[in-house]
C-alpha cells in the first residue's frame, strides 16, 4: 500500500514540475506585453473569476449583490474571519466542507491530497483563527510557477537539464503553504531539504554546511540570521 502511494505521489510531483515548466514558458511570453496588454488581460480575468464565483458560490451571490457589475474597488472586503464564517457557502466545488477539511489536515503527514485532488494549506493562526485554502492541480500548478518567477528573477532557474539544489528554511508543517511547495517541487530537478526555521540556529547552520544548497529560500527574517552568521564566520 506504501509502495503504491509513493508510486502516485512521485508521479503527481513529476506531472507537477513538467507543468510548471511549461506553465513558466507561458509567463515569460508575458514579460514583453505593453501595460495596455497587461490590463486587459487583468480585467478578462478578473471578469471569469467573478462569473465563477457568483454560478457556483452562494456566498459571493449575497456578499456581492447589487455590486455584481461594479469595479473591484467598490466591492465590500472580504476578511479571514468572514472567510472561515462562511467557507462551505463560498467555496464553489460541490463536496467540499469545512469539516471534512479539517479532519483531512489534523491527519495530514505527507504530501497527499484532500480527496485525491486538492492541494489544502492553512495559515498558523497566530491571529487567532486560521486560514483554509484549496488548489486543483492546474491552480496549484500556478501557485508553484509563481514561486518559480522569482527563482527565474534571481537567475537560478531549474529545469529538465538544469539541476538546482535546493533548501528551505521556514515551516515543516505539512499543512503551511511554504512547507506544502517544498514537498511539490522535490525531485530530481530540485532536491530540496526542507529546515524547520524553529530549529536551533547552530544546528540549521550545520544542516545547510551539510547540503550545501546553491538556492536558498526562507522567511525573511532568518535569512538575515543565516546571513550574519555567513558573515561572522568569514571574518573568523
Amino acid at each position: 500500500m506504501f509502495s503504491v502511494r509513493k508510486m502516485a505521489e512521485t508521479g503527481r510531483t513529476v506531472a507537477l514540475v513538467l507543468s510548471v515548466l511549461a506553465h513558466r514558458r507561458k509567463l515569460r511570453r508575458r514579460d514583453s506585453w505593453t501595460v495596455k496588454e497587461l490590463q486587459i488581460y487583468q480585467d478578462q480575468e478578473v471578469a471569469r473569476l467573478r462569473q465563477h464565483a457568483y454560478a457556483h458560490s452562494p456566498f459571493y451571490r449575497q456578499f456581492h449583490a447589487g455590486a455584481m457589475d461594479r469595479p473591484l474597488h467598490e466591492l465590500p472586503v472580504l476578511t479571514k474571519s468572514v472567510l472561515m464564517e462562511h467557507f462551505d457557502q463560498l467555496v464553489t466545488a460541490g463536496g467540499v466542507n469545512l469539516e471534512a477539511v479539517d479532519r483531512y489536515l489534523s491527519t495530514l503527514e505527507g504530501n497527499e491530497l484532500f480527496q485525491g485532488k486538492y492541494y489544502v494549506s492553512a495559515t498558523a493562526g497566530t491571529t487567532g483563527q486560521r486560514g483554509i485554502f484549496l488548489w486543483t492541480f492546474a491552480e496549484w500548478v500556478q501557485v508553484v510557477a509563481s514561486y518559480n518567477r522569482a527563482f527565474d528573477w534571481a537567475g537560478s532557474t531549474a529545469g529538465v537539464t538544469h539541476r538546482v539544489k535546493t533548501a528551505v528554511v521556514s515551516s515543516t508543517n505539512p499543512s503551511h503553504q511554504s512547507a506544502r511547495v517544498g514537498a511539490s517541487i522535490h525531485s530530481r530537478w530540485v532536491p530540496t531539504l526542507r529546515l524547520d526555521s524553529g530549529q536551533p540556529l547552530a544546528s540549521i547552520v550545520a544542516d545547510l554546511n551539510d547540503w550545501q544548497p546553491q538556492m536558498l529560500i526562507g522567511y525573511a527574517s532568518m535569512l538575515r540570521l543565516l546571513a550574519e552568521e555567513q558573515l561572522v564566520d568569514r571574518r573568523s
